[in-house]
């Protein structure tokens, strides 16, 4: 087979052959994934990064899937290909997807196979790289206020780690949901959050949150998104008045006060449909998702460092094409 031949039936992907730090990441040539009746096979523009494909490369979060194992969970492309089974999509649609449970292999590649109810139209107003940022933060951070906490118009909301990826998108739903949004965040982005739409913020590096937080609010908050792993998520459901709840994002609390619900083992999964409505939030023109910075596909490792420092502002991007 030639060159030109090769190329046409296998892909570029970062792969792992055993789980384990950075040096075991390489860029192999794999076989492109042939759709079967009900999926959809995706020319991939740009993927998401995040701390959880640290874990996964780590083996922290197990994929059930044999190696080699391609990297990444979540992006955006072109529909390359269609099962027979499949309708609402044609080759050529502009889409996202996030692909967990993995079904076939990850994001990090030129091309990745997902089930159709894993994908949806791409926001419009998004370039397609910008858009592969979205699905895994954006999925969270709706699914956890609208269903697992169940906010509404009046409550008090704590978000913490505002800025960051689900955190940004978290502050903006919660305060169109009519909520008062509380936020930690760093010194430099104590604005950035403001202007989301937090109510009252929180630079966590001068104050101690919970006295913050207590000074506003004396007999505590409704309801909470937690992204800070620690005893600070401790801290956190602390804050919580009787009867209120709270998403721990991290999975860190391990002291859940008396007459409060904690979540511990969320876990955000592939919905079609709620891609949907996230890209209709997007395209509206309230929903503003932020990226930090967009890296071409060689420096996938560079982009997992720069996750790893946390203070992400937003969310990082792996350019593919």
């Amino acid at each position: 087979m030639s060159e030109m031949e090769t190329a046409k039936v296998t892909m570029k992907a970062w792969a792992i052959d055993a789980y384990g730090g950075p040096d075991r990441m390489q860029i192999r040539r794999l076989p492109v994934p042939e759709p079967g009746p009900g999926d959809v096979l995706i020319k991939m523009a740009g993927a998401e990064v995040g701390d959880w494909d640290i874990m996964v490369r780590e083996g922290e979060w197990p994929m059930g899937r044999p190696f080699p194992l391609v990297l990444g969970l979540a992006g955006a492309g072109t529909v390359a290909a269609i099962g027979g089974e499949v309708d609402g999509f044609a080759e050529g649609d502009l889409v996202y997807a996030y692909n967990y449970p993995l079904y076939c292999n990850g994001a990090w590649a030129e091309f990745m196979l997902s089930p159709a109810s894993y994908v949806a139209r791409a926001p419009a107003s998004l370039d397609l790289t910008r858009a592969g940022g979205v699905p895994i933060v954006g999925l969270t951070a709706h699914e956890t206020l609208t269903d697992l906490l169940a906010v509404q118009r009046g409550d008090v909301v704590l978000i913490t780690a505002a800025a960051g990826g689900v955190g940004h998108l978290a502050v903006q739903i919660a305060s169109r949901l009519g909520a008062h949004v509380v936020a930690t965040a760093g010194r430099r982005n104590l604005d950035f959050v403001r202007a989301l739409g937090a109510e009252t913020v929180i630079d966590y590096t001068a104050e101690d949150v919970v006295t913050a937080i207590r000074a506003h609010y004396p007999d505590g908050i409704d309801k909470a998104l937690n992204g800070v792993a620690g005893e600070e998520a401790n801290r956190v459901a602390r804050t919580l008045r009787k009867g209120g709840r709270m998403v721990d994002l991290t999975g860190s609390v391990s002291e859940v006060p008396r007459d409060v619900r904690v979540d511990r083992e969320y876990v955000v999964r592939a919905d079609g449909n709620r891609l949907s409505r996230v890209a209709r939030m997007i395209d509206d023109g309230w929903l503003k998702a932020e990226i930090q910075e967009s890296l071409p596909f060689e420096r996938a490792p560079d982009a997992l460092e720069v996750v790893q420092a946390k203070h992400v502002r937003g969310m990082i991007v792996l350019r593919i094409a």
